[in-house]
């Protein structure tokens, strides 16, 4: 699955899309008795006559429309804000509610373009072949904070910020780096702008949102900036995968068209307050239909933490290990052992709280064709059982960090019952990016060591007619 600027190809586990219908009419019925049989039972529109052979009962095109602007229902489907919307209002003053949420939201939404010139040293290229990378963020609070994606700031040399003021002019800013959460796809940054510069966004609440309810997503989708799409909410709790290969659960899926360059920019509501982050798409690198927002209920707490701390307060053992259990052919050709249940520990950093506990790390002898050895299996933490990746991260998430806990694991291939104390850490990334960190250089070094692959650079595009035939 595409992110909305960068494609990751994710190794283990797959995304949770539900199937969806479309009604079917019935075969060989006139359309308009199809369609006014499909919704004459909730639809008030349906007692308005379409035929237009009675003089009578025909309707001109302005008194239809002043009829349908009046219905709720219709309202609906012409996609107003409806907060507004009563029986006295015209097709024209909807019009200018949704220009007014498109207009009062434009000075928060910001444009991000990144540069990779270190990269593109690497791969022995001259920096003008390497595209510049364009995303979305807006404007989170009078301090110059700036919530995007991770992906869109992953790996950079460089990030500025375009900030338009309600006049229409522009003001563009060096970007520095607040802190960033892999696991959630999310990243905070900072620009030194005068506080009358910044306009912030309210903040809703996801946790109210409905299927149906209008939605509206601003961004830069190719560099075109400050897009506005609409749609509906048309799903909830889906699940997608983060950069680093974690689930992220409790997804809001839209049909507002999601394209490259929209990352990290809001989703509103018909308030236009921030009810998710507009973060992947499902397509070939284009809008389907089917994009997916993180929910800002759960980026809120992830943004405080960073801005306050510059890392996520999370709970974290510091370790990698398996997103799901093996199968019996990836056991048998890998040497690792069958396991019903439990997470297998690939590896231990050095310094990370399971290193300081003792945890072990799948092994790998260095004789050539010789298979791995097991170490841990992770199967219980304190009073809960772990059986899966995900009791796992739900199970951290009760604890905090500095917390002292016992790790009942199974170790090495004769799985043998052990019980370690870990004294559980916090995560701070850091080596991702040449970003200059807003609480200097001794603090970006203090960290966890962060190595996310990037995937492909949503470059601006130029729009072209096709030639002349």
């Amino acid at each position: 699955m595409p992110f909305s600027r960068s494609a990751f190809a994710v190794t283990l586990g797959a995304v949770c899309v539900a199937s969806t219908s479309a009604f079917a009419p019935q075969a060989g019925m006139p359309l308009p008795m199809r369609l006014a049989k499909s919704t004459s039972a909730r639809n008030p529109l349906s007692t308005v006559s379409m035929a237009a052979q009675d003089d009578q009962e025909a309707f001109n095109r302005r008194n239809l429309l002043q009829r349908v602007a009046k219905s709720s229902v219709a309202a609906a489907i012409l996609g107003p804000v409806a907060a507004k919307v009563s029986n006295a209002v015209t097709l024209a003053e909807v019009e200018e509610e949704q220009i007014k949420l498109f207009q009062d939201a434009v000075p928060s939404v910001c444009f991000i373009s990144t540069e990779y010139t270190s990269m593109a040293a690497q791969l022995n290229l001259d920096p003008t072949q390497l595209p510049k990378g364009v995303g979305s963020g807006f404007v989170w609070d009078d301090m110059g904070h700036i919530v995007t994606n991770f992906h869109v700031i992953n790996k950079v040399d460089n990030a500025m910020v375009t900030v338009t003021q309600p006049d229409g002019s522009t003001k563009q800013y060096k970007a520095k780096l607040t802190g960033v959460d892999p696991d959630k796809d999310l990243a905070v940054l900072k620009i030194d702008a005068p506080k009358q510069d910044l306009r912030k966004l309210p903040v809703g609440e996801s946790a109210k949102t409905r299927v149906g309810q209008f939605t509206y997503a601003i961004g830069n989708p190719f560099g075109q900036d400050h897009t506005l799409t609409s749609g509906v909410i048309s799903g909830m709790n889906r699940q997608i995968t983060s950069p680093t290969g974690r689930k992220i659960n409790g997804v809001l899926q839209t049909d507002a068209a999601i394209n490259p360059g929209n990352s990290g920019g809001p989703l509103l509501d018909r308030a236009g307050r921030v009810i998710g982050i507009n973060t992947a798409s499902l397509g070939a690198g284009v809008s389907a239909g089917v994009g997916f927002a993180i929910p800002i209920d759960a980026a809120r707490g992830v943004v405080e933490q960073l801005i306050e701390f510059g890392q996520v307060q999370r709970a974290i053992l510091g370790i990698s290990y398996l997103e799901r259990l093996p199968t019996a052919l990836e056991s048998e050709k890998s040497g690792i052992p069958r396991i019903e249940k439990g997470v297998v520990v690939l590896e231990v950093p050095p310094n990370s709280p399971g290193a300081s506990a003792g945890l072990k790390a799948v092994y790998r002898p260095p004789e050539k064709g010789a298979k791995p050895v097991l170490g841990d299996v992770i199967v219980g933490i304190d009073k809960y059982d772990i059986a899966s990746p995900a009791d796992l991260s739900e199970t951290l998430a009760k604890f905090k960090p500095g917390d002292l806990v016992a790790v009942r694991t199974l170790r090495g291939p004769e799985q043998e019952k052990t019980t370690l104390k870990v004294k559980l850490g916090a995560f701070k990334g850091s080596s991702f990016t040449k970003l200059e960190n807003e609480r200097g250089a001794d603090f970006a070094k203090d960290g966890q060591t962060i190595n996310v692959p990037l995937g492909e650079i949503a470059p601006a595009m130029d729009p072209k007619l096709p030639s002349a035939n």
